[in-house]
């Protein structure tokens, strides 16, 4: 979509997949990627366009930055509560903690993270047939 536009792609990175805060388009998980591009402003307007258009893309946000791309890989992580004026989090709800339970042996196999990603798929591509 980027090249076609006319945008050059100098890096491009999927950051992961993680669960949304809330559903979005009936997406409950959604892959994060991030993009370093080089366009002229005038062909930008169209890229933003068409990212809002298309069914692929649920949520974007298109940022100039000014100094070059970054060695260090991107991480992502999970959703942090702000910072209150005091300095501590933010917490909405007081959570328990949680009891590890007990499960027989057969259940207790590791899997590899390939495996896990492609179970997890799996899962997904089953709810959202059902929708």
């Amino acid at each position: 979509m980027l090249e076609n536009a006319g945008a050059k792609i100098l890096k491009s990175e999927i950051a992961g997949k993680l669960k949304l805060a809330y559903n979005i388009k009936g997406n409950q998980h959604g892959t994060y990627i991030l993009a370093y591009i080089e366009v002229d402003g005038a062909k930008l307007a169209k890229i933003d366009q068409d990212m809002r258009l298309s069914d692929n893309v649920v949520r974007h946000v298109i940022v100039k930055r000014e100094k070059g791309i970054p060695s260090a890989p991107f991480r992502l992580t999970s959703y942090q509560a702000p910072l209150t004026p005091e300095g501590k989090r933010a917490v909405t709800e007081e959570r328990a903690p949680r009891r590890q339970t007990e499960t027989p042996a057969e259940v207790q196999t590791k899997l590899t993270v390939e495996e896990l990603d492609k179970k997890l798929d799996e899962i997904l591509d089953n709810d959202l047939g059902n929708v």
